[in-house]
């Protein structure tokens, strides 16, 4: 099979060479990538599985002064019941279920391969359709984010097929195309409440250009997504809509420099870099050179200016418009240098740069393909699994005074207890953590991070607690 071949099915060859590394990555990139994609939605939906509630997040086990969390109960629901359904036919192995998790988040993330295939076709041609495609589905960073629990990548296949809704038509979107926009956009929203922002790009378009029909079918689509599942869902939960969301937006504004107060360009690094130099310059040319399709570029710059004015600066905040920012700049970029004397004139010099971008990308991609994220701490507490029951356990971590959360997840004994112990003098702070718990939950188990000091750690243990 030569490359002439896979190119008269592209989008079948794309959506195939996407599936390998992304089946790759679901089967041998196991753990988390960060706190949020795992504590706030594996450890949740499984405790809520196992009749508990690992985040305090439900009122009734809050006590009387109950406040939501700020948390949308979409996705961490679907979780919960996804895992009620494999623990009903016999799957409640933690690693073989979130093998399964991972192998539904690759086919998801597929979507964004396609649609984004079909983007850069409508607003390019077929060549520059067949690059963005192949950067898609083979970029570095997509296999092991795809098959990730972050609702910052969850979201995109829907922000992408709304984007499509509203490129599809070559003129401009018609009323059904407009509509289903706003629910994919709602869709989106419901995953990642931050969506929002880029949710008012469209209406802002609509409003500009006088099409008053339009701003309403698109408004209503996006309002009967959230109020078809955040509304019944909090009101059940709460007793009032719309209780998770407005508590996020509180949160959110109380907290804004709680966190990662960086600088208002810290994203146009990012970008810079997530992309690989210098080709990334390329792209970012592209994106701001060209402010068509106003339907896209609009709501991807009110997100990217919107975040990068607020203080509270993450990360994987931006990565719900990232495959966007690449298929609108990578597509700028080759209708600019089509047209550039400068460009047509030294082809090797874009052939080299290509050359230089694939071979990193490559690379990259094999590491990140089979990296195994916080390995040491899922394996930790599979050996516990395994052993007598875990009362409680005490997160050694005096050298560097930051002792992670435990995945709890893969030791499935949530009544255990974590005492961290982040302490100078862990000595005197411990024995009266410990004097505190009730005898049922005193700690039997110890997990130390890191062989600096271990024996004298594991001896101080020892004398504390001797009966681990």
């Amino acid at each position: 099979m030569n490359l002439a071949s896979l190119r008269r099915t592209p989008l079948l060859s794309l959506t195939l060479i996407a599936l390998v590394p992304r089946l790759l990555a679901a089967f041998f990139s196991g753990g988390y990538f960060a706190h949020d994609d795992h504590f706030l939605v594996i450890e949740a939906a499984q405790s809520w599985v196992d009749a508990g509630d690992y985040n305090t997040w439900l009122p009734w086990n809050q006590g009387p002064d109950a406040v939501p969390s700020g948390h949308s109960f979409v996705y961490v629901g679907l979780h919960f019941l996804l895992f009620s359904l494999l623990g009903a036919v016999g799957l409640k192995d933690p690693m073989a279920a979130m093998v399964v998790v991972r192998l539904l988040h690759a086919l998801w993330s597929l979507v964004v391969v396609r649609t984004g295939y079909r983007i850069a076709l409508r607003l390019g041609n077929e060549e520059i359709a067949w690059r963005t495609g192949l950067f898609l589905a083979l970029f570095y960073f997509m296999p092991f984010l795809s098959v990730r629990n972050l609702v910052e990548v969850v979201c995109i296949p829907f922000l992408m097929l709304a984007a499509w809704q509203l490129v599809k038509n070559p003129e401009r979107p018609g009323p059904k195309q407009v509509f289903w926009a706003g629910v994919l956009i709602g869709l989106a929203i419901n995953i990642r409440f931050q969506t929002i922002f880029f949710a008012i790009g469209p209406g802002l378009v609509f409003l500009f250009q006088r099409r008053w029909s339009d701003t309403l079918r698109y408004g209503t689509g996006v309002a009967l997504a959230l109020v078809a599942l955040q509304s019944p869902i909090d009101l059940w939960i709460w007793g009032r809509p719309f209780a998770e969301m407005t508590e996020y937006v509180r949160y959110n504004l109380a907290n804004t420099t709680s966190y990662f107060d960086q600088s208002w360009y810290n994203y146009l690094l990012l970008l810079g870099g997530i992309f690989i130099p210098f080709f990334s310059l390329a792209v970012l040319f592209g994106f701001f050179r060209r402010t068509s399709p106003l339907l896209l570029w609009v709501p991807v710059l009110l997100f990217l200016t919107i975040h990068s004015y607020f203080p509270n600066k993450q990360e994987r905040f931006l990565l719900p418009i990232v495959p966007l920012v690449f298929v609108l700049g990578y597509v700028g970029w080759e209708q600019f240098r089509a047209g550039s004397i400068f460009w047509q004139q030294r082809p090797g010099l874009w052939r080299g740069t290509l050359r230089i971008t694939w071979a990193i990308n490559l690379l990259l991609l094999v590491v990140l393909t089979f990296t195994f994220s916080k390995r040491s701490r899922v394996m930790a507490m599979l050996s516990l699994r395994d052993g007598p029951p875990v009362h409680g356990l005490i997160v050694e971590d005096t050298v560097e005074n930051e002792p992670p959360w435990m995945p709890m997840y893969y030791l499935g004994q949530w009544q255990a207890t974590q005492l961290p112990e982040p302490y100078s003098d862990p000595a005197i702070l411990l024995k009266d953590q410990l004097a505190a718990l009730p005898q049922e939950k005193r700690p039997d188990a110890v997990l130390f991070i890191g062989l600096e000091d271990l024996g004298t750690t594991q001896g101080a243990h020892r004398d504390r607690l001797p009966g681990l």
